[in-house]
């Protein structure tokens, strides 16, 4: 689960108002360290479909966020990830083409990549919010009570991470005009239809420990001697935000969204790294003060 921020490296090749797929950024990229790997372990092509995005933070922009009733933006953006559940991926598993009947489940074992984690890059404190209602929130403060626009922005190719960015902007905006509208048809990477977000995933795993064959019908899930790593993927979404604007969605549902994680090993903090147990003691004085 991942949102962006400026706490990330400004080390990336960008490809503007596209979704490149992967199979492209590897040709286009032949010297890249990762994608130029010819050994990767055959691995399942699923697409996902999330009602649910979260924005994870650090303590001193959770004060923020709590005193101001709602989120401001980063620079331009106020960033987002798209949060992928359990049952979102047994969705994805049971909906998988070539799974045969009564296949032993298989795909927890290759969404092991940030995307998917609980854990986070970001900090301990995280917010979770559905899609749509975010939507009406955004719509109801900056868009005059009509549907925001949704449309590609970028794809931005890391060492290890490929992002795909979907700005969302009010219509009133024209900065975006030359954006393609995002798809609603989920034969593409990524699109957006009645609440859900459908993601064609390029790349579920950053560490391949296993591979999958196929036998009599049947998909076999060896282990692999060592592990295999690789890039992997990730759904981000970038709200339309100029300086003074706030999204506002007041502070009782900003607990009620507001849940404690553990903070990744390899992390992107821009402060001291706090225990899991310190972050519940955080929010629980904020609920004592704010409450």
């Amino acid at each position: 689960m991942a949102n962006l921020g400026n706490s990330r490296s400004n080390n990336f090749i960008p490809y503007k108002r596209n979704h490149v797929i992967l199979s492209d950024l590897k040709a286009e990229n032949p010297d890249h360290g990762y994608l130029k790997k010819k050994d990767v372990p055959m691995y399942p092509d699923c697409v996902f479909r999330a009602s649910n995005v979260c924005h994870v933070t650090e303590k001193e922009a959770l004060h923020r966020i709590l005193k101001d009733g709602g989120f401001r933006g980063n620079g331009n953006f106020l960033w987002w990830g798209l949060s992928v559940t359990d049952d979102d991926i047994a969705d994805a598993e049971d909906n998988f083409l070539w799974q045969s009947r009564n296949q032993n489940p298989f795909l927890e074992k290759f969404t092991t990549s940030p995307a998917f984690q609980r854990e986070s890059r970001y900090g301990n404190f995280r917010f979770t919010f559905t899609l749509r209602e975010l939507l009406h929130a955004y719509s109801k403060k900056f868009c005059n009570k009509t549907a925001p626009i949704l449309r590609i922005l970028d794809t931005k190719l890391y060492k290890k991470e490929i992002a795909y960015s979907v700005v969302v902007h009010p219509r009133k905006i024209k900065h975006y005009r030359k954006c393609p509208r995002l798809p609603i048809d989920d034969t593409f990477l990524c699109a957006y239809r009645k609440g859900f977000m459908s993601w064609n995933c390029q790349s579920p795993s950053d560490n391949y420990e296993y591979r999958m064959k196929m036998n009599d019908g049947f998909f076999d899930i060896e282990p692999l001697i060592r592990p295999e790593y690789y890039v992997w993927d990730n759904i981000v979404l970038a709200f339309h935000m100029k300086p003074r604007w706030v999204l506002g969605v007041g502070r009782k549902q900003l607990f009620e969204r507001l849940s404690v994680c553990e903070t990744a090993s390899i992390h992107l903090l821009k402060k001291k790294k706090m225990s899991f147990s310190e972050a519940e003691a955080e929010v629980q004085e904020l609920k004592n003060q704010y409450l």
